[in-house]
C-alpha cells in the first residue's frame, strides 16, 4: 500500500511539474490546435485514471497533430508504464532535447533523468547479414514492417520487449522470415542468410546481346523441327459382339408351351375322370353323360402325355442347340402348331446358314 502510494505520489508531482505551458514547434490551424488540445486533455483524465494503456494513443495524435515538449513527456511515461521501454526511452530523449533547444532547463533534467533510468532495462536486438556476403541489390530490411537500413547490420537497437518479426526481401530472390521473442533486458542477435534466386528469376530467359556490325549479313539460323511426339496407342478395339441363335431358344421355348399344354389337358383329364367315377361309381356306365366324361377324360390324358413329351423333347433339344450350333449364321425360322381331334404337336420350319 505504501508502494502504491508513492507511486501516485510520483506521478501528480510529475502532472504539476508538466502542467506549464506546452512548446509548440509547427504553426497548426485553430480546428488542429482544438483536436490536439481535446485528445490532450482527454489523455490526462485517463492518467489520473491509471488508465496508461487508453491514454497513449490519445497523447500520439496529440503529438501528432501538434508536437509539444509536455506532450512527449506524457507519452513517454504512458509507454513506461506499458512496458514499451523503448519507446519511452526514446521519446525521453527526444524530449530532452526539444526541451534544451527551447530554453526549457527543467523538462530538460526531468526528461533526460527519465531516460537514464530506463537504459539498464532496454532489451537489444541486433540484425545481421551473413559475414563475407555483398548485400543483394535492393534488399530491404524490415523490423515489425518498418524499414530498418541495411547499413545498421551487427548494430544493436534497443526494442520493446515481446514478439519482433524480422523480414528481408529483395527483386528476383526468396524472401526471407522470422519471429523473436526478445524479453526485457535481453540481447537478441538475427541473422539474415543470403537469399536465395526464386524459381521464377532462374527460368526467365537471358537477353542474347547484341552482336557487332561486322558488315557480314547475319546467317539467319533456322529452328530444329521439333520431333512429333509419338502417337498414343491406338485403344484396342472393341471385340465385335457376335449374336447367339435364336433356333435354341425357340425350339426351348415351344417345349415350355407343350408342357404348359400338357399340364392344362392333364387337369382337364383328371376332372373328367372325377365326374365319370362319380356318375359310374363301379365303372359301368349305361348313363350317356358318364361315358362321355369317360371319353373326355381318356382323350384328354393322352393329349396331356403327348403334350408332356413333345415339351420335354423340345427344352433338352434347346438346351443341345444352345451349346452346339455357332455364333456366326443366317437363319430363317418359323414356329406352327399341328393338332386334331387326337393329337397335338409343333412344327418347326426353317432355313440355317452356317
Amino acid at each position: 500500500m505504501v508502494r502504491r502510494t508513492g507511486q501516485f505520489a510520483y506521478v501528480c508531482a510529475l502532472l504539476a511539474a508538466l502542467s506549464s505551458v506546452r512548446v509548440a514547434r509547427a504553426q497548426v490551424s485553430p480546428e488542429e490546435k482544438a483536436t490536439a488540445e481535446a485528445v490532450f486533455e482527454e489523455g490526462m483524465r485517463l492518467i489520473k485514471q491509471g488508465n496508461f494503456t487508453d491514454a497513449c494513443p490519445k497523447f500520439e495524435i496529440s503529438q501528432r497533430v501538434e508536437p509539444a515538449v509536455g506532450t512527449m513527456l506524457y507519452l513517454a511515461e504512458c509507454y513506461e508504464k506499458t512496458n514499451r521501454t523503448a519507446s519511452s526511452w526514446a521519446m525521453f530523449r527526444e524530449a530532452a532535447s526539444l526541451a534544451e533547444t527551447s530554453g526549457q532547463t527543467e523538462r530538460m533534467k526531468t526528461a533526460q533523468a527519465r531516460a537514464a533510468r530506463l537504459e539498464p532495462r532496454l532489451a537489444w536486438l541486433t540484425i545481421e547479414l551473413t559475414k563475407d556476403e555483398a548485400p543483394v541489390p535492393g534488399l530491404q530490411i524490415r523490423r515489425n514492417g518498418l524499414l530498418v537500413s541495411s547499413e545498421l547490420s551487427g548494430t544493436p537497437s534497443p526494442v520493446d520487449p515481446g514478439e519482433v518479426t524480422i523480414e528481408a526481401s529483395a527483386p528476383g530472390r526468396l524472401p526471407f522470415s522470422s519471429k523473436v521473442k526478445v524479453a526485457a533486458k535481453a540481447r537478441v542477435v538475427v541473422t539474415i542468410p543470403p537469399l536465395q534466386p526464386s524459381p521464377v528469376a532462374v527460368a526467365a530467359p537471358v537477353p542474347v546481346p547484341a552482336t557487332q556490325d561486322t558488315g557480314v549479313a547475319p546467317v539467319p539460323v533456322t529452328p530444329a523441327p521439333a520431333t512429333p511426339a509419338p502417337a498414343p496407342d491406338p485403344a484396342p478395339a472393341a471385340a465385335t459382339t457376335e449374336r447367339a441363335s435364336p433356333i435354341p431358344w425357340i425350339v426351348g421355348g415351344a417345349g415350355v408351351v407343350a408342357l404348359g399344354v400338357g399340364t392344362v389337358f392333364g387337369l382337364k383329364a383328371m376332372s373328367n375322370a372325377d365326374d365319370a367315377r362319380a356318375i359310374c361309381p363301379k365303372g359301368v356306365c349305361n348313363s350317356e353323360q358318364g361315358a362321355t366324361a369317360a371319353s373326355d377324360a381318356e382323350s384328354q390324358a393322352k393329349v396331356s402325355n403327348i403334350s408332356f413329351a413333345l415339351g420335354a423333347a423340345a427344352v433338352a433339344t434347346g438346351v443341345v442347340l444352345y451349346f452346339a450350333l455357332p455364333t456366326k449364321h443366317t437363319t430363317q425360322v418359323g414356329l406352327s402348331p399341328v393338332f386334331d381331334q387326337t393329337s397335338l404337336g409343333l412344327a418347326v420350319r426353317g432355313k440355317l446358314e452356317l
